[in-house]
Parts: structure tokens; sequence; C-alpha cells
């Protein structure tokens, strides 16, 4: 996803405006993986950006706004969520590039001073956004250990048991002082 900016090299305080919506495809190289999102993305990607020229370079701020799909924790049954994130990234001018500054791979301006390419900073916000555990709704029950039914559905008749698992047995022989 490359934009070109040769209207803003060499310019700082010029500025232009960025809306765009995509498709997954339309990011980065055709068939590459982006990992835990690759089947849980859902729909377009939108981006609402300012694209500003800064000493330093180009400095890119806006919202990237994208769906996922995934399964929640307890039930396996799919949720769909809308997420915007908030990004913040500077695209750095190589001839400013002093000698002891780290690189950012996929943050730099490309071809011959002509271009960004947004690509890994729109799969960066997507990923760090993506969320760790998606709850259908708070109270879910889950599935049953013993038959697998969905138990927000159907009532198996399987109870949970007040025996210990044996597993964590061992631990009930230690003498532990109180503290």
């Amino acid at each position: 996803m490359r934009v070109p900016v040769t209207d803003l090299i060499g310019h700082p305080g010029a500025a232009k405006p960025f809306t765009v919506t995509l498709e997954r495809e339309d990011v980065g190289d055709p068939g590459a993986s982006w990992g835990p999102a690759d089947d849980a993305l859902q729909g377009p990607i939108e981006l609402d950006l300012d694209l500003e020229s800064v000493v330093e370079g180009i400095l890119v701020r806006g919202d990237v706004s994208f769906a996922v799909e995934l399964p929640c924790a307890r039930c396996l049954e799919p949720q769909t969520s809308e997420h915007t994130v908030a990004v913040a990234e500077l695209f750095p001018d190589p001839r400013k590039r002093e000698d002891e500054d780290e690189d950012d791979p996929g943050y730099e301006i490309v071809d011959d001073l002509t271009a960004i390419d947004l690509s890994t900073l729109i799969r960066d916000a997507v990923l760090m956004d993506l969320p760790v555990r998606v709850l259908c709704r708070e109270d879910c029950l889950g599935l049953c250990p013993v038959c697998g039914t969905d138990r927000n559905a159907e009532d198996c008749g399987h109870r949970p048991t007040d025996e210990p698992d044996p597993r964590w047995a061992a631990l009930a022989d230690l003498d532990l002082p109180d503290s």
C-alpha cells in the first residue's frame, strides 16, 4: 500500500489527508501471512490518516478501523467486534538519519524518496489490537467438559463435582506455614 509523498518531502509543515477503504489483499504482499488475524479479519480496513512533512521525515497520524471475528473463549461461538486504532508513526527521511539511529523495518520512505509503504503500519495496528480473549457475554457457561454440549443452549445434565481434581491431590499433603 504505497502512498506518493513527493509533494511532502522537504516541505516541513506541509500536510495532506489520506482516507481510503482497503481489502486485506491490498495491504502488503499478496498471500502474506497476518498471523492470528489471517482468519479473524472480516471485511474492509478503513484508513483515516493525515500525512505531515516534518524535518525528520513524514509523520503519519490517524485511525485504522477494521472488524474481526473470533470465537468465544468459553463456548466457541463466533463473535464479531469492530475496532478503531489510533496510530502515529514517523517514516524517517534517510538523508537525515544518523549512524546511531536504529532502523525500524517497514517504516521508511521508499522508491527514491517518493513514497511511503503503509503495509507494516496497517498490519501492526491490526495485530496489536486483536483481543486476546473474547467472551460472547460475561456469564457464558461454556462447553460441558464431559460431553461438549454448549451449556448456554441446553442443559446436558452433567454437574461439576465437589471432589478435587486428582492432578492436584498431592498438594493437599503439603504442610505449608501460615503467612
